[in-house]
């Protein structure tokens, strides 16, 4: 596709449903991973899920981060229900789902409509426009899948100072229906250059379970977890940051901002339909914790930490 030169989100509509079939049938997403991604220009890729796309041309802006009148602008979805269903940033491969789990897409419910968004961070070397075939492959299968799957995201929001070996935590509320049971499969960690560290945790009746702990650093990849989650259980989250730069760093949507995110797979455990998994943002991550396996995790990380750019 053909975009102007800036930074931007593009989003496309991607076919389900081969020509032989029906509107109406359904599929399971056995495998999905990147194709031709340009690491240099694409931050980073990921598809949604909706009943009703919000444009009808071929590509658009569905970020507010171009101009509307050098490039048509508009949401992913009409509906606010979108689903995200896959998230590639550099470094990450092919994903397999397990045997007997899958996403399922088409139909006439919500997820009959795949979009495809591609982040563009760095098109600066290009021309006033240029051809780009990032994108993902996608395989379908019409055999039955008895674990339905989902993803969901976890993010955190802070500054790391100068110098600075930095905490960047949240803490968020699971929301879903109080007889639902989510099983956390996977996950991936993301940050950029400061991150040494991704931790995160299940809070529940006074007790934590540890999710996820992996360094950014290492080779990006969905990692085997295997934790329940419940309503009303929280996830707290906390990236170790050390900011070898001399300004402050934030977090932020760029490549020049910090991030502290983890995707979390799941399927639900009754074997019927996924429940929109909402992880709700607590207002204050660290008012009245309940007992943080992560206390410490400080003292126990570098005393000195190296400048990754020596």
């Amino acid at each position: 596709m053909r975009l102007p030169v800036r930074r931007c989100l593009a989003c496309l509509l991607l076919p389900v449903h081969p020509r032989e079939a029906s509107d109406s049938d359904s599929y399971a997403v056995a495998s999905i991973g990147p194709i031709l991604v340009d690491p240099e220009a694409v931050h980073h890729i990921i598809v949604l899920t909706c009943p009703s796309i919000a444009s009808n041309l071929p590509v658009w802006g569905c970020g507010g981060m171009i101009d509307p009148e050098a490039f048509p602008e508009g949401e992913p979805c009409n509906e606010p229900v979108d689903v995200l269903m896959y998230d590639w940033t550099k470094g990450v491969d092919a994903y397999r789902f397990p045997k007997g789990v899958g996403f399922k897409v088409g139909g006439d419910g919500d997820t009959r409509n795949l979009i495809l968004e591609v982040h563009y961070s760095d098109v600066s070397r290009f021309n006033e426009s240029f051809r780009d075939s990032s994108g993902l492959k996608i395989a379908f299968t019409r055999e039955r899948t008895p674990m339905l799957a989902g993803l969901t995201s976890a993010a955190a929001d802070g500054e790391i100072l100068p110098g600075r070996l930095e905490n960047i935590e949240s803490r968020c509320t699971v929301n879903i229906s109080e007889d639902a049971s989510l099983r956390v499969f996977s996950y991936l960690v993301h940050t950029h250059d400061l991150g040494l560290l991704v931790t995160a945790y299940r809070e529940r009746d006074g007790n934590s379970t540890e999710i996820a702990r992996r360094s950014p650093q290492l080779p990006k990849s969905f990692t085997p977890t295997d934790v329940q989650l419940q309503d009303g259980d929280i996830v707290f989250l906390r990236c170790v940051m050390y900011n070898f730069k001399e300004r402050i760093v934030r977090t932020g949507p760029t490549h020049h901002h910090e991030m502290c995110i983890i995707r979390l797979l799941y399927y639900a455990e009754n074997g019927e339909s996924v429940p929109t998994f909402d992880c709700v943002l607590m207002d204050d991550p660290t008012d009245d914790p309940v007992d943080d396996p992560a206390d410490g995790l400080m003292d126990d990380h570098v005393d000195d930490p190296v400048d990754p750019t020596d």
